[in-house]
């Protein structure tokens, strides 16, 4: 659900996408927020977290966040968890905030919450938890429902009655169009008072060119031939970053499990190319290539099955402007990674050395997880020095296992 809409009319958004960006530039931040933009909706929110970074959430639609909604409404804990019933449904209300940033929102099937909580199993993060109504999270052991650990609880809190009928509507969590956001808060607009410095710059730099041209001696002439040594790690990563393809990716494959009577076998993505598997059910021929054509993909029969054949567009990055150690990438990595999933699953190949930098093959191996997980590791990839090759996948009662193929770069 990307939206829940309260009694009242109020109407809470879970964001299509959430980033922090460098505040250091205005023009780049402009032009990264506005291809962002593009591609995961018009209406945004954009909060300053520090000095050089700025928060910011995408939406097709215009509404209030709702996990920073709640969030705000428990005086903004640093680390949170909040979990509430949906009358006369069999979903809850779920909010994660970790480390002062919304982590997770919206809302989901009950039996699903264990499976979004299992992971800080293995964090030593403190919560502070708000549950209300039958819910599947409980203070000590109860069958069915989950229970954290003595030591991640920092307090556990029973409500007597619903938060979200009463939480307050704040004005900085608003979704609103990119343009007006932006102007808001200075980004991008005509900087007058720059321009009339540079009218005094210039008039400066004239009369020191007067000065000079009129005392000039002929210096010998040089061509001086310029190479960046760099020039390939920049391009390298000037290319669709990994967590953004997963995110698509997520939301394909849950596409693909709409075909009717058909079931999803394996999928296979490179480069924004999709290629699934899909088994039938008891279903006829013509349902999948019906299906197809209403989702501007196609059918390929081939000896080993039936093959749906999409793709979705691709969003390259931002050139980099800082390189860092990679050691302390892939030690990064590592440790997202453990939010995320358990034990060790990345395997590493030696790095090679391409003169200025190193890069490093990856493959990081899944076992039995679900796409909401799969959505969570790619979020571990945002704002890391990373491409993707490949990533292969097969489905068994729901569950994901297969193989990202990785490369990291750095120093």
């Amino acid at each position: 659900m990307a939206y829940i809409t309260r009694e009242d009319g109020e109407h809470f958004v879970i964001p299509s996408y959430r980033d922090v960006l460098s505040a250091k530039k205005t023009n780049l931040l402009k032009r990264e927020i506005m291809l962002l933009s593009s591609n995961y909706g018009e209406y945004i929110t954009l909060q300053k977290k520090n000095a050089d970074q700025y928060e910011v959430a995408f939406s097709t639609e215009t509404g209030y966040l709702l996990g920073e909604t709640i969030w705000n409404h428990f005086k903004r804990p640093i680390n949170l968890i909040y979990c509430e019933a949906i009358p006369n449904t069999t979903e809850v209300i779920l909010v994660i905030v970790k480390s002062g940033s919304v982590y997770l929102d919206g809302s989901f099937p009950i039996d699903s919450i264990a499976e979004e909580l299992v992971i800080f199993k293995t964090q030593q993060i403190n919560f502070d938890i708000y549950v209300y109504g039958d819910v599947p999270i409980s203070r000590t052991p109860e069958p069915g429902k989950f229970t954290f650990d003595a030591s991640s609880v920092k307090s556990f809190n029973i409500l007597p009655t619903p938060a979200f009928p009463k939480v307050n509507v704040v004005k900085n969590f608003q979704l609103q169009r990119v343009d007006a956001v932006l102007e808001s808060k200075g980004i991008g607009v005509f900087p007058i008072k720059n321009v009339i410095y540079g009218l005094v710059a210039i008039g400066l730099i004239f009369m020191a060119y007067i000065f000079i041209t009129t005392h000039k001696k002929d210096l010998p002439k040089t061509i001086i031939s310029a190479v960046n040594p760099y020039q390939t790690y920049v391009n390298t990563l000037t290319s669709p970053a990994p967590s953004d393809e997963i995110f698509k990716l997520t939301r394909k494959i849950s596409l693909l499990l709409t075909v009717p009577g058909w079931s999803l076998v394996s999928v296979n993505y490179s480069n924004g190319k999709v290629v699934a598997e899909e088994k039938s059910e008891g279903s006829r021929t013509n349902v999948l290539f019906d299906w197809a054509k209403k989702h501007d993909a196609t059918v390929d029969i081939l000896p080993t099955g039936f093959f749906i054949t999409t793709t979705f567009p691709q969003l390259n990055r931002l050139p980099p402007t800082e390189i860092h150690s990679l050691k302390a990438v892939l030690g990064n990595l590592i440790d997202r990674l453990s939010y995320v999933l358990q034990g060790n699953n990345l395997t590493l190949l030696p790095a090679a050395n391409r003169g200025e930098y190193s890069e490093v093959n990856l493959a990081l191996n899944l076992n039995g997880i679900s796409l909401n997980t799969l959505n969570l590791v790619g979020k571990q990839f945002q704002s890391l020095p990373l491409t993707m090759s490949k990533l292969t996948l097969t489905f068994d009662n729901g569950y994901l296992s297969g193989t990202i193929n990785l490369k990291a770069l750095g120093n």
